[in-house]
């Protein structure tokens, strides 16, 4: 549990999702050719790969997609200086925002929960805004204003080991330098202007007094630039 600043009491708290694991492809075409399925993993694959292809034309001339299992709509975020200002692709980026269709309204009501302590030695990040987009837990701005709320997130910014990093879909790192306000449960930053489009995963690292190890903490949201 974390403090939960959507609420005027100091002692109202939200959760914080954990210890789940992943499925990929390959575990949704195991489950669709599973014993008694008619369809081969060819056919499953094969169908898939066409959706997939749909889906891919027609958001790709700026359409919408809605359908039972998925909501798919462009967004445009990045600041617009005035009424006259124009789309310029190196401070704006068309983006796709999506979200589960009606099929799925009532699939969380069958998912077993269990309430389990964190470790109480490691950063837990759980909230980034971005300040140019004005969104949570979604987009990156490369060189943008954003905040980051959660525990135990101190750390010294003059040990380069420590702080606030960013890595892509290859593990390359890029390390937040500079750092405009910071206590244990926030930090308000400019994000590194480098970062080219792809997904990101937000890491905070930090070495706490006694220990010779970094402790890692990991937002569970990728960020997309």
């Amino acid at each position: 549990m974390t403090d939960n600043p959507m609420t005027p009491d100091p002692k109202d708290r939200r959760a914080q999702v954990s210890g789940y694991e992943s499925v990929t492809e390959k575990e949704l075409f195991d489950y669709i050719t599973r014993k008694g399925s008619a369809i081969t993993t060819a056919e499953a694959k094969a169908n898939y790969e066409e959706i997939i292809e749909a889906l891919d034309y027609f958001m790709k001339q700026g359409y919408g997609v809605n359908t039972e299992f998925i909501n798919i709509r462009p967004v445009l975020p990045g600041v617009f200086h005035d009424d006259d200002d124009r789309f310029d692709p190196v401070r704006h980026r068309i983006r796709f925002r999506a979200r589960l269709g009606k099929r799925y309204n009532h699939t969380a009501d069958d998912v077993k929960v269990e309430k389990i302590a964190p470790p109480d030695n490691l950063p837990l990040p759980v909230t980034f805004e971005d300040v140019a987009s004005d969104t949570v837990n979604e987009v990156l701005t490369p060189g943008g204003a954003a905040s980051l709320t959660g525990l135990r997130l101190k750390f010294h910014q003059d040990d380069p080991q420590q702080g606030i990093f960013l890595l892509d879909s290859l593990k390359k790192e890029y390390r937040v330098e500079r750092i405009l306000s910071h206590t244990g449960t926030k930090v308000i930053f400019q994000s590194p202007s480098g970062l080219g489009p792809d997904e990101y995963t937000l890491e905070v690292r930090v070495l706490l007094p006694g220990n010779k190890h970094l402790k890692t903490g990991v937002l569970a949201e990728s960020l997309t630039v």
